[in-house]
């Protein structure tokens, strides 16, 4: 008498299971590379736009606006910027900074910068890749600031 088989064997199903575990880990390591590109992406777009309404203050006013706290917007760049701008995101917070040399001297207020601070080490390497090429930055422990006008009056 032979017998039919019916269904799959443990072994078969077991092979399977393993086949799809991997497949979803590569699959959710993609996804989470992904993620951080993403972010770093929305990050250098609200470097970008900071950079140009800064510029676009400078032009009108012939001062950078005053330096306020980490995830405030400056109130001399709300103008400048687009509707509902937000220094504080979920992931990052952006700073905007104005550095003046001590004693002043002649690039006095002419250094200022964006200071982007993530939660995530690996969102902070994003930003490094994808901001690297574009804008001169500087990276001081888990802080990159992203120098728009350097002390010799350029960026």
């Amino acid at each position: 008498m032979s017998r039919r088989r019916a269904g799959f064997s443990f072994i078969e199903l077991l092979t399977v299971m393993i086949v799809i575990g991997i497949l979803a880990s590569i699959a959710l390591l993609k996804f989470l590379e992904l993620r951080h590109r993403a972010r770093a992406t929305a990050a250098a777009a609200d470097v970008q736009a900071v950079r140009v309404g800064a510029y676009n203050a400078w032009y009108e006013t012939g001062t950078w606006p005053a330096e306020v706290g980490p995830g405030i917007v400056p109130p001399g760049l709300v103008a400048y910027l687009p509707t509902n701008f937000s220094f504080a995101r979920g992931q990052y917070t952006l700073d905007w900074e104005s550095f003046v040399p001590p004693g002043g001297g002649p690039t006095a207020g002419m250094q200022v910068g964006v200071v982007i601070t993530a939660t995530d080490p690996k969102l902070q390497a994003a930003l490094q890749q994808q901001l690297g090429n574009s804008m001169p930055f500087l990276v001081v422990g888990g802080e990159l600031t992203f120098v728009i006008v350097g002390p010799d009056g350029g960026n």
